[in-house]
């Protein structure tokens, strides 16, 4: 009989080792990086949203206006963000205000709003409620223009376009000599009379208003003015003219 042994090809059983799972080790700075990165991000977020704006700039020629007016108009850019604030806001609101048009506006670091202004200057006063500018605008009366140094022109509304442009020749007319426009008058049929500083009262009616304010011109240079009282220009190419009495100029 043969003798027993060992099977031939049996493997010996072998006890499997248990797998532990142990997590990457990752360095301390790659945890730290998303809490640096919010801290960035919130940090850029409060300077944007709180850095203030602390003072407003007004520059350009005025007569009516003062800068510190202006500014005070934008004074509720203090309660904003350099960075935030609405420029396009601060430009349409001045452009808005009567008399005054925004040239440029633009932001001063660290903390200032700049403003180019320009006033168009007034010529005269419509009806007592409007004003007739340098550009040629009929804008709504301020109420802080007292005009005292400003024409009176008054008529009726139809003609206020006609009556604007031909106190603005005369006003072109004028300019170089001592002699302005105080009254200007347009009667209900177009016919305009004016009042002129040395106290002439001109009539030039209705017509050819170009050439007889030429004229006017030519008897500024001639007359010896103390002693005229009026002058009626309604006349193909001369004029009437009312003298003082001697009394009256002795007085």
């Amino acid at each position: 009989m043969a003798k027993k042994g060992n099977l031939s090809g049996a493997t010996p059983l072998v006890e499997k080792p248990v797998r532990q799972w142990r997590l990457p080790r990752i360095p301390l700075y790659w945890l730290m990086l998303p809490l640096v990165i919010a801290g960035l991000f919130f940090s850029v977020r409060w300077v944007y949203q709180s850095w203030p704006i602390n003072s407003v700039e007004v520059t350009g020629q005025f007569s009516l206006w003062q800068p510190q007016q202006i500014a005070q108009q934008i004074a509720w850019l203090k309660q904003e963000s350099f960075f935030s604030a609405d420029l396009q806001q601060v430009y349409d609101q001045i452009n808005d205000l009567p008399l005054l048009k925004v040239v440029k506006v633009k932001k001063q670091w660290p903390g200032t709003v700049w403003l180019q202004v320009h006033e168009d200057i007034p010529l005269a006063i419509w009806n007592g409620d409007e004003l007739l500018t340098l550009g040629g605008e009929m804008l709504p009366r301020p109420g802080f223009v007292r005009g005292d140094n400003l024409a009176r022109m008054r008529g009726n509304t139809q003609y206020s376009e006609s009556a604007m442009r031909n106190y603005r020749r005369l006003h072109q007319m004028l300019q170089g000599s001592d002699v302005s426009v105080v009254e200007l008058e347009v009667s209900d049929v177009g016919s305009i009379r004016v009042l002129l500083s040395n106290q002439w009262s001109v009539n030039f009616g209705r017509h050819y208003f170009e050439e007889r304010m030429r004229r006017l011109g030519l008897l500024l240079r001639t007359l010896p003015q103390e002693q005229v009282a009026g002058i009626d220009l309604r006349y193909g190419k001369g004029a009437a003219i009312n003298w003082h009495p001697p009394g009256e100029m002795e007085s």
